[in-house]
Protein backbone atom coordinates (compact mmCIF):
# COMPACT_ATOMS: atom_id res chain seq x y z
CA UNK A 1 0.00 0.00 0.00
CA UNK A 2 0.69 3.24 -0.98
CA UNK A 3 2.51 5.82 1.75
CA UNK A 4 -0.25 9.48 2.03
CA UNK A 5 1.68 11.97 2.59
CA UNK A 6 0.43 14.72 4.00
CA UNK A 7 2.52 17.71 3.06
CA UNK A 8 1.01 20.50 0.92
CA UNK A 9 2.15 23.61 -1.08
CA UNK A 10 1.17 27.06 -0.07
CA UNK A 11 -1.38 27.35 -3.20
CA UNK A 12 -3.61 23.61 -1.45
CA UNK A 13 -3.05 25.78 1.93
CA UNK A 14 -4.33 28.58 0.43
CA UNK A 15 -6.99 27.16 -1.78
CA UNK A 16 -8.43 24.90 1.68
CA UNK A 17 -11.80 24.38 -0.70
CA UNK A 18 -10.84 23.55 -4.10
CA UNK A 19 -14.73 22.76 -4.70
CA UNK A 20 -17.19 24.92 -3.54
CA UNK A 21 -18.89 25.23 -0.41
CA UNK A 22 -15.88 27.06 0.72
CA UNK A 23 -18.15 30.03 2.78
CA UNK A 24 -21.70 30.45 3.10
CA UNK A 25 -23.62 31.39 0.02
CA UNK A 26 -24.06 34.98 -0.83
CA UNK A 27 -27.54 36.12 0.01
CA UNK A 28 -27.78 37.90 -2.92
CA UNK A 29 -28.75 35.18 -5.32
CA UNK A 30 -27.60 35.26 -8.97
CA UNK A 31 -30.29 32.59 -9.35
CA UNK A 32 -32.64 34.90 -11.64
CA UNK A 33 -30.44 33.85 -14.49
CA UNK A 34 -32.61 30.45 -14.28
CA UNK A 35 -34.70 29.80 -16.93
CA UNK A 36 -37.52 29.11 -14.27
CA UNK A 37 -40.29 30.75 -12.21
CA UNK A 38 -39.02 33.20 -9.94
CA UNK A 39 -41.68 31.80 -7.32
CA UNK A 40 -40.46 28.32 -7.78
CA UNK A 41 -39.94 26.59 -4.49
CA UNK A 42 -35.77 26.14 -4.78
CA UNK A 43 -36.79 22.95 -2.62
CA UNK A 44 -38.83 21.43 -5.47
CA UNK A 45 -37.27 21.11 -8.71
CA UNK A 46 -39.27 19.79 -11.06
CA UNK A 47 -36.65 17.72 -12.70
CA UNK A 48 -38.20 14.39 -12.41
CA UNK A 49 -36.42 11.87 -10.14
CA UNK A 50 -35.44 8.15 -11.69
CA UNK A 51 -36.48 5.40 -9.88
CA UNK A 52 -34.26 2.76 -11.30
CA UNK A 53 -30.76 2.11 -10.17
CA UNK A 54 -28.16 2.22 -11.67
CA UNK A 55 -25.66 -0.83 -10.79
CA UNK A 56 -22.73 -0.05 -8.57
CA UNK A 57 -20.80 -3.50 -9.46
CA UNK A 58 -16.89 -2.38 -9.24
CA UNK A 59 -15.04 -3.86 -12.58
CA UNK A 60 -12.54 -6.13 -11.70
CA UNK A 61 -8.96 -4.25 -12.13
CA UNK A 62 -6.79 -6.94 -10.87
CA UNK A 63 -3.48 -8.34 -13.05
CA UNK A 64 -5.10 -11.65 -12.37
CA UNK A 65 -8.07 -11.13 -15.39
CA UNK A 66 -4.98 -10.78 -17.97
CA UNK A 67 -3.02 -13.30 -16.85
CA UNK A 68 -3.84 -15.66 -20.01
CA UNK A 69 -2.75 -12.56 -22.20
CA UNK A 70 0.37 -12.33 -24.27
CA UNK A 71 2.71 -9.96 -23.33
CA UNK A 72 3.90 -8.43 -19.77
CA UNK A 73 0.96 -6.87 -17.42
CA UNK A 74 1.63 -3.46 -16.07
CA UNK A 75 -0.27 -2.44 -12.80
CA UNK A 76 -0.43 0.79 -10.55
CA UNK A 77 -1.79 1.63 -7.01
CA UNK A 78 -3.84 4.79 -6.32
CA UNK A 79 -3.08 7.93 -5.36
CA UNK A 80 -1.33 8.66 -8.76
CA UNK A 81 0.77 11.36 -6.86
CA UNK A 82 2.35 10.99 -3.02
CA UNK A 83 0.61 14.61 -2.31
CA UNK A 84 -2.30 16.32 -2.43
CA UNK A 85 -3.96 16.65 -5.80
CA UNK A 86 -7.69 18.10 -6.02
CA UNK A 87 -9.96 17.98 -8.12
CA UNK A 88 -7.76 16.18 -11.01
CA UNK A 89 -8.58 16.89 -15.03
CA UNK A 90 -6.85 13.93 -17.08
CA UNK A 91 -7.34 14.01 -21.06
CA UNK A 92 -5.24 11.39 -23.19
CA UNK A 93 -4.48 12.93 -27.06
CA UNK A 94 -1.79 11.76 -29.12
CA UNK A 95 0.34 9.72 -27.01
CA UNK A 96 0.16 11.41 -23.79
CA UNK A 97 -1.97 11.62 -20.66
CA UNK A 98 -2.43 15.41 -20.05
CA UNK A 99 -3.03 16.62 -16.48
CA UNK A 100 -3.91 19.28 -14.41
CA UNK A 101 -5.41 20.36 -11.00
CA UNK A 102 -6.08 22.62 -8.15
CA UNK A 103 -2.69 25.11 -7.04
CA UNK A 104 -4.62 28.18 -6.61
CA UNK A 105 -1.69 30.19 -7.37
CA UNK A 106 -1.82 29.11 -11.05
CA UNK A 107 -2.62 26.73 -13.55
CA UNK A 108 0.04 23.85 -14.78
CA UNK A 109 -0.50 21.15 -17.07
CA UNK A 110 1.34 17.81 -16.76
CA UNK A 111 2.07 15.32 -19.54
CA UNK A 112 3.17 11.58 -19.55
CA UNK A 113 2.89 8.55 -21.42
CA UNK A 114 2.00 6.79 -18.40
CA UNK A 115 -1.04 7.30 -16.51
CA UNK A 116 0.81 6.69 -13.04
CA UNK A 117 3.41 9.66 -13.74
CA UNK A 118 0.76 11.88 -15.15
CA UNK A 119 1.38 14.34 -12.86
CA UNK A 120 5.07 13.77 -11.87
CA UNK A 121 6.66 13.81 -15.43
CA UNK A 122 6.30 17.34 -17.54
CA UNK A 123 5.14 20.26 -16.25
CA UNK A 124 4.47 23.23 -18.64
CA UNK A 125 3.29 26.47 -16.61
CA UNK A 126 0.06 28.09 -18.85
CA UNK A 127 -1.03 30.30 -15.78
CA UNK A 128 -0.53 32.86 -12.51
CA UNK A 129 -1.68 35.42 -10.40
CA UNK A 130 -2.31 38.51 -12.66
CA UNK A 131 -3.96 41.57 -12.46
CA UNK A 132 -7.36 40.01 -13.94
CA UNK A 133 -7.05 37.04 -11.69
CA UNK A 134 -5.82 38.04 -8.48
CA UNK A 135 -6.40 35.06 -6.14
CA UNK A 136 -8.62 31.33 -5.47
CA UNK A 137 -7.50 29.65 -8.43
CA UNK A 138 -9.60 26.43 -8.58
CA UNK A 139 -10.18 23.02 -11.04
CA UNK A 140 -8.60 23.90 -14.06
CA UNK A 141 -10.28 22.11 -16.81
CA UNK A 142 -8.63 21.47 -20.28
CA UNK A 143 -10.88 21.34 -23.47
CA UNK A 144 -10.05 20.66 -26.90
CA UNK A 145 -12.69 22.36 -29.45
CA UNK A 146 -12.86 20.89 -32.89
CA UNK A 147 -14.88 24.08 -34.61
CA UNK A 148 -11.48 26.57 -33.69
CA UNK A 149 -8.66 23.85 -33.34
CA UNK A 150 -7.67 25.18 -30.09
CA UNK A 151 -6.73 23.91 -26.73
CA UNK A 152 -8.68 26.03 -23.47
CA UNK A 153 -8.65 25.49 -19.90
CA UNK A 154 -11.39 26.50 -17.75
CA UNK A 155 -11.28 27.81 -14.28
CA UNK A 156 -12.22 30.44 -11.65
CA UNK A 157 -10.55 32.78 -9.72
CA UNK A 158 -11.31 35.98 -7.69
CA UNK A 159 -10.47 39.47 -8.93
CA UNK A 160 -10.13 41.45 -6.14
CA UNK A 161 -7.49 39.48 -4.09
CA UNK A 162 -8.63 36.19 -2.61
CA UNK A 163 -12.25 37.55 -1.80
CA UNK A 164 -14.45 34.83 -2.32
CA UNK A 165 -17.37 36.86 -3.53
CA UNK A 166 -15.41 38.29 -6.62
CA UNK A 167 -14.39 34.50 -7.76
CA UNK A 168 -15.42 34.72 -11.76
CA UNK A 169 -14.99 31.76 -14.25
CA UNK A 170 -12.59 32.99 -16.95
CA UNK A 171 -10.81 31.07 -19.59
CA UNK A 172 -7.63 30.25 -21.42
CA UNK A 173 -7.30 29.67 -24.38
CA UNK A 174 -3.59 28.17 -26.90
CA UNK A 175 -2.12 30.02 -29.33
CA UNK A 176 -1.37 26.74 -31.33
CA UNK A 177 -3.32 23.15 -31.55
CA UNK A 178 -0.64 22.07 -29.28
CA UNK A 179 -2.01 21.42 -25.92
CA UNK A 180 1.69 21.92 -24.04
CA UNK A 181 2.01 25.34 -25.71
CA UNK A 182 1.11 28.90 -24.20
CA UNK A 183 -1.95 30.24 -23.90
CA UNK A 184 -3.72 33.33 -23.49
CA UNK A 185 -6.05 34.81 -21.01
CA UNK A 186 -9.65 35.15 -22.88
CA UNK A 187 -11.29 37.20 -20.13
CA UNK A 188 -14.71 35.76 -17.64
CA UNK A 189 -17.00 33.93 -19.26
CA UNK A 190 -19.65 35.75 -17.31
CA UNK A 191 -18.54 38.20 -15.56
CA UNK A 192 -21.34 39.04 -13.19
CA UNK A 193 -22.27 35.60 -11.81
CA UNK A 194 -20.35 33.85 -9.07
CA UNK A 195 -19.67 30.43 -10.06
CA UNK A 196 -17.18 28.19 -10.33
CA UNK A 197 -16.19 24.69 -12.08
CA UNK A 198 -17.04 25.06 -15.53
CA UNK A 199 -16.75 22.11 -17.97
CA UNK A 200 -17.93 21.84 -21.99
CA UNK A 201 -19.65 19.86 -24.33
CA UNK A 202 -19.50 20.13 -28.06
CA UNK A 203 -21.53 18.74 -30.21
CA UNK A 204 -19.84 17.65 -33.83
CA UNK A 205 -23.71 17.40 -35.40
CA UNK A 206 -24.38 21.12 -34.87
CA UNK A 207 -21.12 22.65 -33.82
CA UNK A 208 -22.54 24.20 -30.99
CA UNK A 209 -20.84 24.59 -27.38
CA UNK A 210 -22.36 24.16 -24.31
CA UNK A 211 -21.09 24.67 -20.75
CA UNK A 212 -22.26 23.56 -17.31
CA UNK A 213 -20.49 25.12 -13.95
CA UNK A 214 -21.69 25.38 -10.36
CA UNK A 215 -23.55 28.70 -9.46
CA UNK A 216 -24.11 30.52 -5.93
CA UNK A 217 -27.72 30.80 -4.96
CA UNK A 218 -29.82 30.94 -1.89
CA UNK A 219 -30.66 27.53 -2.24
CA UNK A 220 -27.03 26.22 -2.35
CA UNK A 221 -24.56 25.71 -5.28
CA UNK A 222 -27.00 24.42 -8.23
CA UNK A 223 -25.77 23.20 -11.43
CA UNK A 224 -26.81 25.38 -14.56
CA UNK A 225 -26.39 24.12 -18.47
CA UNK A 226 -25.83 27.19 -20.96
CA UNK A 227 -25.29 27.34 -24.45
CA UNK A 228 -21.86 29.33 -25.41
CA UNK A 229 -21.58 32.32 -27.65
CA UNK A 230 -18.17 31.75 -28.81
CA UNK A 231 -15.62 29.65 -26.20
CA UNK A 232 -14.94 32.37 -23.89
CA UNK A 233 -18.65 33.89 -23.69
CA UNK A 234 -21.72 32.23 -21.60
CA UNK A 235 -25.12 33.38 -23.62
CA UNK A 236 -28.14 33.87 -21.73
CA UNK A 237 -29.53 30.26 -22.86
CA UNK A 238 -29.19 28.80 -19.83
CA UNK A 239 -31.41 26.11 -16.94
CA UNK A 240 -31.22 25.16 -13.93
CA UNK A 241 -30.74 21.11 -14.42
CA UNK A 242 -29.87 20.17 -10.35
CA UNK A 243 -29.70 21.63 -7.34
CA UNK A 244 -29.16 20.31 -3.77
CA UNK A 245 -32.24 18.18 -2.45
CA UNK A 246 -31.67 15.27 -1.19
CA UNK A 247 -29.89 14.54 1.95
CA UNK A 248 -26.80 12.61 0.74
CA UNK A 249 -26.32 16.13 -1.11
CA UNK A 250 -26.20 17.96 2.11
CA UNK A 251 -23.87 16.23 4.31
CA UNK A 252 -20.83 17.86 6.32
CA UNK A 253 -22.39 21.27 7.36
CA UNK A 254 -19.95 23.37 9.49
CA UNK A 255 -20.62 26.66 11.25
CA UNK A 256 -18.28 28.44 8.06
CA UNK A 257 -19.33 26.33 5.20
CA UNK A 258 -22.57 25.61 3.54
CA UNK A 259 -23.33 22.16 3.00
CA UNK A 260 -25.72 22.47 0.21
CA UNK A 261 -23.36 21.52 -2.50
CA UNK A 262 -23.93 20.60 -6.55
CA UNK A 263 -20.85 21.05 -7.81
CA UNK A 264 -18.28 20.10 -10.27
CA UNK A 265 -20.22 19.06 -13.32
CA UNK A 266 -18.31 17.23 -15.84
CA UNK A 267 -20.52 15.94 -19.17
CA UNK A 268 -20.05 12.31 -20.53
CA UNK A 269 -21.22 11.14 -23.71
CA UNK A 270 -21.37 7.21 -24.42
CA UNK A 271 -22.81 5.89 -27.66
CA UNK A 272 -24.99 9.05 -28.04
CA UNK A 273 -26.29 9.17 -24.76
CA UNK A 274 -25.30 11.93 -22.60
CA UNK A 275 -24.86 12.37 -18.94
CA UNK A 276 -23.85 15.22 -16.69
CA UNK A 277 -22.12 13.77 -13.69
CA UNK A 278 -21.62 16.11 -10.29
CA UNK A 279 -20.51 16.22 -6.61
CA UNK A 280 -22.56 16.74 -4.00
CA UNK A 281 -22.16 17.29 -0.10
CA UNK A 282 -19.49 19.24 1.54
CA UNK A 283 -16.21 18.73 -0.51
CA UNK A 284 -14.11 18.96 2.84
CA UNK A 285 -16.38 16.05 4.60
CA UNK A 286 -16.24 12.21 4.19
CA UNK A 287 -19.60 12.52 2.69
CA UNK A 288 -18.70 13.87 -1.04
CA UNK A 289 -20.06 12.02 -3.43
CA UNK A 290 -21.08 11.44 -7.22
CA UNK A 291 -24.73 12.22 -8.48
CA UNK A 292 -25.77 12.11 -12.07
CA UNK A 293 -28.41 14.03 -14.56
CA UNK A 294 -29.35 11.72 -17.28
CA UNK A 295 -29.99 13.94 -20.52
CA UNK A 296 -33.12 12.08 -22.38
CA UNK A 297 -33.70 14.56 -25.46
CA UNK A 298 -34.11 13.29 -28.65
CA UNK A 299 -30.50 15.22 -30.10
CA UNK A 300 -28.23 17.68 -28.61
CA UNK A 301 -29.96 20.87 -30.36
CA UNK A 302 -30.39 24.01 -28.61
CA UNK A 303 -34.10 23.62 -28.10
CA UNK A 304 -33.68 19.87 -26.63
CA UNK A 305 -30.57 21.04 -24.27
CA UNK A 306 -32.36 24.12 -22.96
CA UNK A 307 -35.79 22.06 -22.53
CA UNK A 308 -35.32 21.54 -18.60
CA UNK A 309 -37.41 18.69 -18.52
CA UNK A 310 -35.50 16.49 -20.63
CA UNK A 311 -32.94 16.49 -17.74
CA UNK A 312 -33.99 13.73 -15.17
CA UNK A 313 -31.78 13.95 -11.99
CA UNK A 314 -31.24 10.50 -10.19
CA UNK A 315 -32.84 9.98 -6.70
CA UNK A 316 -29.52 8.48 -5.61
CA UNK A 317 -25.60 8.54 -5.81
CA UNK A 318 -23.55 6.82 -7.80
CA UNK A 319 -20.40 6.78 -6.56
CA UNK A 320 -19.40 7.51 -2.65
CA UNK A 321 -16.69 6.30 -0.46
CA UNK A 322 -15.85 2.64 -0.13
CA UNK A 323 -12.80 0.85 1.10
CA UNK A 324 -11.26 2.91 2.92
CA UNK A 325 -11.54 5.77 0.23
CA UNK A 326 -13.80 8.74 1.71
CA UNK A 327 -15.22 11.98 0.55
CA UNK A 328 -14.30 11.26 -3.55
CA UNK A 329 -15.54 13.12 -6.46
CA UNK A 330 -14.62 16.10 -8.65
CA UNK A 331 -14.06 14.01 -11.44
CA UNK A 332 -13.06 14.09 -15.08
CA UNK A 333 -13.01 11.36 -17.80
CA UNK A 334 -10.88 10.19 -20.28
CA UNK A 335 -9.94 7.32 -22.81
CA UNK A 336 -7.56 4.39 -22.80
CA UNK A 337 -4.92 5.00 -25.27
CA UNK A 338 -6.41 2.91 -27.57
CA UNK A 339 -10.21 4.19 -26.90
CA UNK A 340 -11.52 1.05 -26.18
CA UNK A 341 -11.90 2.18 -22.21
CA UNK A 342 -13.34 4.95 -20.46
CA UNK A 343 -11.55 6.07 -16.95
CA UNK A 344 -12.57 8.36 -14.32
CA UNK A 345 -10.02 10.70 -12.33
CA UNK A 346 -11.36 11.99 -8.94
CA UNK A 347 -9.96 12.46 -5.87
CA UNK A 348 -10.61 11.07 -2.30
CA UNK A 349 -9.27 11.02 1.26
CA UNK A 350 -7.53 7.98 3.44
CA UNK A 351 -9.30 8.93 6.04
CA UNK A 352 -12.43 10.40 6.62
CA UNK A 353 -11.14 13.35 8.47
CA UNK A 354 -8.60 14.27 6.00
CA UNK A 355 -10.45 17.45 5.15
CA UNK A 356 -9.04 19.59 1.81
CA UNK A 357 -5.22 18.90 2.89
CA UNK A 358 -5.88 15.21 2.25
CA UNK A 359 -7.90 14.99 -1.35
CA UNK A 360 -5.26 12.93 -3.65
CA UNK A 361 -5.88 11.79 -6.92
CA UNK A 362 -7.00 8.60 -7.93
CA UNK A 363 -7.95 6.73 -11.43
CA UNK A 364 -9.65 3.86 -12.07
CA UNK A 365 -11.94 2.16 -15.08
CA UNK A 366 -15.58 2.46 -15.41
CA UNK A 367 -18.32 0.79 -17.56
CA UNK A 368 -21.56 1.22 -19.21
CA UNK A 369 -24.90 -0.28 -18.69
CA UNK A 370 -27.75 -1.09 -21.25
CA UNK A 371 -28.83 2.58 -21.42
CA UNK A 372 -25.16 3.87 -22.07
CA UNK A 373 -25.42 5.38 -18.77
CA UNK A 374 -21.98 4.96 -16.44
CA UNK A 375 -21.73 2.36 -13.85
CA UNK A 376 -18.83 4.03 -11.59
CA UNK A 377 -19.14 0.93 -9.27
CA UNK A 378 -17.01 1.65 -6.02
CA UNK A 379 -13.20 3.33 -5.56
CA UNK A 380 -10.76 0.64 -5.56
CA UNK A 381 -8.73 0.41 -2.30
CA UNK A 382 -5.55 1.73 -2.12
CA UNK A 383 -3.77 -1.66 -1.41
CA UNK A 384 -6.02 -2.60 -5.33
CA UNK A 385 -3.54 -3.69 -8.51
CA UNK A 386 -5.17 -1.59 -11.27
CA UNK A 387 -3.98 -2.62 -14.54
CA UNK A 388 -2.64 0.36 -17.26
CA UNK A 389 -5.51 1.47 -19.35
CA UNK A 390 -5.68 -0.64 -22.76
CA UNK A 391 -3.18 0.44 -25.03
CA UNK A 392 -0.92 2.10 -22.92
CA UNK A 393 2.99 1.46 -23.89
CA UNK A 394 4.21 -1.04 -21.62
CA UNK A 395 8.30 -0.65 -20.95
CA UNK A 396 9.65 -4.07 -21.14
CA UNK A 397 12.83 -4.82 -18.31
CA UNK A 398 15.06 -7.17 -18.31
Amino acid sequence: MKKILFCLSLALILRLTACGGETPSPTDTSDTTVTESETADPTTDTVTEASTEIPTETPTETPTEAESEAGPVKTFQNPILDRAAADPCIVYHDGYYYGTYTEALGIALYRSTSLETVFSDEKVQIFSLCDEVQGNIWAPELFYNPSTDRWYVYSCGSFQGWDFFTIRMFCLESKTNDPFGEYEFKGFTDPDVLAIDQTMFYDDATGTLYTAYSEFTDAGQVIMVAVMENPWTISDKRIRVSHPRHTWEKKGERADKDSRVNEGPVFLEHDGKLSLIYSASGCWSQYYCLGLVEFEGENFSVDEMMNRSNWNKLSHPVFSAANEVYGVGHCSFFLSPDGSETWIAYHGMPTPDAGEEGRFSYAQKITFDEKGLPVLGEPLSRDTDIRVPSGEKIEETE
